[in-house]
């Protein structure tokens, strides 16, 4: 059965034994992380407890899952329900959990993680009929979302905005709203006894999110930076980020300019063409992507994409050096932009 995120709260107050298996699957692998270990300790009360709490990974798991079996339905030497955690979970696993599942007798949960699974998949569509399985996918807000948010906890907070530092100040923020909170808290703090928010307050106050960090890297790239796009992608890295994860945000950066090209091929005014965005361009970001349709042309941009889908595989590959790869790719792309102009 499918759950929001949310709905999971639920779970954890009371952790029912008929729930045998949680997946989670989707993009947000921060909230994924999170929701796993929160699932988890509301069963074996602690993930640093061995007996109870076991975390297998896909690749080290055989074609019959015995490992996972196993696992599932073994006892703990204290007693108590165990956790037994599969990450990468894939749709090879279907088989073993139609048998498993549905004739196991064993109160333990088993908790797959996925960022490769999606609503088509085999698995989730077997999932989705059952009543001893809990489905979540876990994926990014959209812009559009965390401008809500950011709008509604400003007025919870008595403080207001208009539209343009609003734009701005959900560019700042990042999809955790625990997180989002955290920095309107601070914004309040600052304030004082003023109310209306100004772009010069998120400057000063909403400054170290992740969120800005990807697009900051995306657009230092884009724009020739090398310099900044190397130190921003160090700090990232130093924050503890995922590497796949700042691809996917130079994907999505390239892609849009592709799109972008592609429709300016057509004959469609750019104009036009931005105010369809959906997200929306920020607006102090257009002078800057207007640069970048100019530097990159549809080669370029499928050349890049060809890198950044080469560097995500190598995310996912035993021993590759990822950080050192990607760093290589940002540093070989931004410096190409100075042949490109």
């Amino acid at each position: 059965m499918n759950y929001k995120p949310y709905q999971l709260e639920n779970f954890c107050k009371k952790p029912s034994p008929e729930i045998k298996c949680i997946v989670l699957f989707g993009t947000n692998e921060g909230e994924i992380a999170t929701l796993q270990k929160k699932c988890a300790e509301a069963v074996c009360e602690s993930v640093n407890d061995g007996f109870r709490y076991c975390v297998l990974n896909m690749e080290d798991v055989s074609k019959d899952g015995g490992e996972i079996y196993a696992e599932f339905h073994a006892q703990s030497l204290m007693g108590g329900r165990r956790v037994v955690v599969v990450k990468d979970a894939d749709n090879s696993l279907t088989p073993l959990l139609k048998n498993m599942i549905p004739e196991t007798g064993s109160d333990n949960l088993l908790i797959l993680t996925s960022d490769s699974l999606n609503t088509k998949s085999s698995l989730i569509t077997w999932g989705k009929e059952r009543s001893d399985v809990i489905l979540v996918g876990c994926y990014e807000e959209r812009e559009g979302d965390i401008s809500a948010q950011a709008e509604k906890m400003l007025r919870e907070k008595g403080l207001s905005a208009d539209v343009s530092t609003l734009q701005f100040l959900a560019s700042r923020l990042s999809p955790d709203s625990k997180l989002n909170q955290s920095e309107i808290d601070k914004l309040e703090i600052y304030l004082g006894e003023r109310k209306t928010v100004t772009t010069d307050d998120i400057k000063n106050v909403v400054s170290d999110v992740v969120g800005a960090d990807y697009e900051d890297l995306c657009y230092q790239i884009a724009d020739g930076e090398t310099a900044k796009a190397c130190d921003t992608y160090s700090r990232l890295l130093k924050e503890g980020n995922d590497v796949a994860t700042i691809i996917r945000y130079l994907e999505y950066h390239f892609l849009r300019l592709l799109n972008c090209v592609a429709k300016i091929e057509e004959g469609k005014n750019i104009e036009e063409i931005l105010r369809t965005f959906r997200p929306p361009l920020m607006f102090y970001r257009k002078t800057s992507f207007l640069k970048q349709l100019r530097i990159w042309n549809k080669e370029r941009l499928l050349s890049a994409l060809s890198l950044f889908y080469q560097s995500e595989r190598n995310c996912k590959t035993t021993n590759m050096m990822a950080e050192q790869d990607t760093g290589q790719m940002i540093l070989r792309l931004s410096s190409a932009v100075k042949k490109f102009r």
